[in-house]
């Protein structure tokens, strides 16, 4: 990763990353250390990026991070937000620059992606739930947010700012562009997408080149690309098949696409590599392939 410029950016292919918790249960770091390695065997490499989430109140770095660096793996810091009007009246500034001056510890850049999903309708820190004026509210928590860690001297923090795939409501006022909190104040962009097959009574078989198109259309001329959160189910498909076309794709019409995360749980779908003897197949050649070994 020596090649890589203080953003993180890759000169060449991209990085590829994961979250690691394949029974979808913490149990504190020694359980995560040991999910990470064992996950890195079945795939035969190590990850680039390691994901690790955390509530708005939660203390971080955890020694996650510490582990990560250590382990040459760049830590992706996922911070929850809390409500957007109680972050813009000043109430936690004292808490975000604890934050920051943690983070600032570390002495080695690390993506911090606050605030995901934006669009959606799931967490506090999302527009719907902040109305009226929600996206317009979230642009301003991002920035004070930004501007407190940059008075802290955090620099080492690249900024990921990631919507979802889907926005909900799907209407014009929470379009992900309402969100954006413009070019001085973002690193990288992000997208969660994943194709849930036929898991869920709205969904349909979805291609990675059909979940990330749209968002790449936007923001392919103006900042690294990361997709920060993906996988496939099985039910609907040839989930092999997605991960092969997910590989040749990315190569060959995304070349923006910086960062690629798998999200290795089994949740609401099983959402893992191994899934199936197949599909772990298909995503071991990917993991091999020289352009998923950015640097």
């Amino acid at each position: 990763m020596t090649n890589m410029s203080g953003k993180l950016v890759p000169r060449t292919g991209l990085l590829l990353g994961a979250y690691v918790d394949p029974d979808d249960a913490w149990r504190g770091n020694d359980d995560v250390f040991a999910k990470i390695d064992a996950f890195e065997a079945l795939i035969g490499r190590p990850l680039a990026i390691a994901l690790h989430y955390y509530d708005w109140a939660d203390v971080f770095p955890s020694g996650l991070e510490q582990w990560d660096l250590a382990g040459d793996r760049i830590p992706l810091i996922s911070w929850r937000g809390t409500r957007l009007d109680a972050i813009n009246s000043g109430r936690y500034d004292s808490l975000i620059r604890a934050r920051a001056r943690s983070v600032k510890s570390l002495g080695a850049p690390v993506f911090v992606r606050w605030g995901w999903e934006m669009n959606g309708n799931w967490f506090a820190h999302a527009g719907a739930l902040n109305m009226p004026d929600g996206p317009a509210k979230f642009v301003a928590a991002w920035r004070r947010i930004h501007k407190i860690f940059d008075a802290a001297g955090a620099k080492n923090v690249v900024w990921v700012w990631c919507p979802n795939a889907q926005s909900t409501p799907d209407e014009e006022w929470n379009q992900w562009g309402r969100y954006y909190p413009g070019d001085a104040f973002v690193d990288w962009v992000a997208i969660d997408g994943y194709n849930w097959g036929t898991t869920q009574s709205w969904s349909t078989w979805q291609n990675l080149a059909d979940i990330v198109r749209p968002f790449y259309r936007d923001y392919a001329g103006r900042k690294p690309i990361m997709i920060s959160e993906t996988a496939s189910a099985e039910a609907g498909g040839d989930k092999a098949a997605w991960i092969r076309n997910a590989q040749t794709t990315l190569i060959r019409d995304f070349p923006k696409v910086k960062a690629m995360l798998w999200f290795e749980v089994a949740k609401e779908a099983d959402w893992r590599v191994e899934s199936s003897a197949a599909s772990l197949a298909a995503f071991r050649s990917l993991a091999q392939d020289s352009h998923f070994r950015g640097s």
